[in-house]
């Protein structure tokens, strides 16, 4: 085995840790309840029928408006 075999290998470990992390974050953040922070005037919820589900957690001192779902 040369260097070339070791940084295919590297590069291979680092796809699978990219897609480890993409999948594990919204799981993480779900189990705990936790949303991440959005900025003002940024979308924070989204409406399925009757139901508006959060996407993130508006700036202090602004709420997520019901009808436009932004903060």
């Amino acid at each position: 085995r040369g260097c070339g075999g070791v940084s295919r290998q590297i590069e291979a470990l680092q796809e699978v840790l990219e897609k480890l992390k993409s999948k594990r974050g919204p799981h993480y953040e779900k189990k705990f309840g936790q949303v991440p922070m959005c900025d003002a005037g940024e979308q924070c919820a989204v409406r399925k029928g009757a139901r508006i589900g959060k996407l993130c957690d508006c700036p202090r001192g602004t709420s997520c408006n019901s009808f436009l779902l932004k903060c």
